[in-house]
């Protein structure tokens, strides 16, 4: 359900459910979710971003590119690096 129903929320709302159709077929265990504020901070493959969820093998990462659009994709657990808030140069805006 979107609490705000801001374009934001929907964008979100669209990509989560594009993730979901999309995750790895080989980890059937059920998606657990990070609590909304707290998600660690995550770098993969050249990209700053949160993680919202994960598996047994896999991550469920949320960035904004640099032109501001919002994405949801699944990495495996192995390329994903956790960091410091320090060290991340992801948007603020997630």
């Amino acid at each position: 359900m979107i609490k705000s129903g801001s374009p934001e929320d929907l964008e979100r709302m669209m990509a989560r459910m594009d993730a979901e159709s999309s995750r790895p077929i080989d980890d059937p265990a059920p998606i657990r979710d990070f609590p909304k504020y707290g998600r660690p901070l995550v770098y993969v493959g050249g990209i700053y971003g949160k993680a919202v969820g994960w598996t047994h093998k896999y991550g469920l990462i949320e960035w904004l590119d640099s032109s501001g659009k919002y994405h949801m994709g699944w990495a495996h657990s192995s390329s994903i690096k956790r960091v410091e808030p320090d060290e991340w140069k992801g948007s603020s805006r997630l």
